[in-house]
């Protein structure tokens, strides 16, 4: 009988332990865990001296390149006292190792662990060293290339795939994709209205959010997980954080951030104005992102009915 094809496999544990013990030296009496399943899978691996998180990317997912893109850019920046989860090299100097899985080809890349643990509700005085540290990675990361990114978040490229994964989906909702045609052209017209140079492009992050990064009880940041990371304006990764739990956010949190993050970089008039429409780019990416993995095959439909309430929320989000 022939084996039956597979979209994403649950790789195991014990297989990837080896693999981490016969390419690194990670030190002895190790153990796995398996944290996390999403667009990657995440394990969190022990040893007698170290933590360290094992990503296993999934399958056409992301590109070899841009996985190497990322190295080169967490390795900057940790050379640069940005605190961050970093790639480790194996026995062979390789930062990245190829998995022969059922789907097809799964890169797998080992990260130093982050200290501390999630918080999900900053304090004031976080808020304002999250906003600062994120300021000294943007100015690392302005106006530079580190290769092949994961995603562009322009807006003309943004819209253009929103609109392409979204025309089938919405058949049934042609007042919600006019919507959407509609708020393209509002943002066109509002960025190409505006000098360039008041607008800060370089590398984000892509997904700046309680997720993401760890604390310790002394406050000491560490960043982590740059799957999202891309080139845009800047202060996209400003409307990001803005964007995740806003409902629970409040105002005192944000003005904290960006007074941090102007302890480190200055943001221009322009780029303060335009936070709350970077907000609702992400909301777009986010909602796109998900229609277009959850296709019927790999993971089921997300329904038409909840893709257009999420445009109604967008709309009366952009309205404010």
């Amino acid at each position: 009988m022939p084996t039956f094809s597979v979209n994403y496999s649950t790789l195991s544990a014990n297989a990837l332990l080896q693999l981490v013990s016969e390419h690194y030296e990670t030190g002895t009496e190790a153990s796995i865990t398996f944290l996390k399943r999403g667009f990657n899978d995440t394990y969190l691996v022990n040893t007698d001296r170290e933590k360290y998180v094992l990503r296993v990317y999934k399958h056409n997912w992301r590109s070899l390149e841009s996985i190497e893109t990322e190295t080169r850019l967490l390795i900057h920046l940790h050379e640069n006292s940005i605190p961050v989860s970093y790639p480790i090299k194996d026995k062979h100097a390789q930062y990245i190792q190829a998995i022969d899985a059922p789907e097809g080809l799964r890169h797998a890349v080992l990260f130093f662990y982050a200290p501390g643990q999630q918080i999900r509700k900053l304090t004031t005085e976080q808020a304002f060293l999250l906003g600062s540290e994120t300021g000294r990675i943007h100015n690392l990361t302005s106006n530079k290339s580190f290769g092949q990114v994961a995603h562009n978040y322009s807006i003309e490229v943004q819209f253009e795939i929103t609109l392409n994964v979204l025309k089938t989906v919405l058949t049934d909702y042609p007042e919600q994709y006019a919507y959407l045609e509609h708020l393209k052209n509002e943002f066109l017209a509002r960025f190409n209205g505006i000098n360039q140079k008041e607008l800060s492009k370089g590398i984000c992050h892509g997904d700046l959010q309680a997720e993401n990064f760890h604390i310790t009880e002394g406050n000491q940041f560490t960043f982590f997980d740059f799957d999202f990371f891309g080139e845009g304006f800047l202060a996209y990764d400003i409307g990001v954080f803005r964007w995740y739990d806003h409902k629970n956010k409040t105002p005192q949190i944000m003005d904290a951030f960006l007074e941090g993050y102007q302890t480190q970089r200055k943001l221009s008039e322009t780029e303060i104005k335009l936070i709350p429409w970077f907000s609702t780019l992400r909301a777009l990416f986010q909602m796109t992102l998900y229609c277009k993995i959850s296709d019927g095959k790999q993971l089921p439909l997300w329904p038409a009915q909840q893709v257009s309430e999420f445009i109604n929320k967008v709309k009366k989000w952009q309205a404010i």
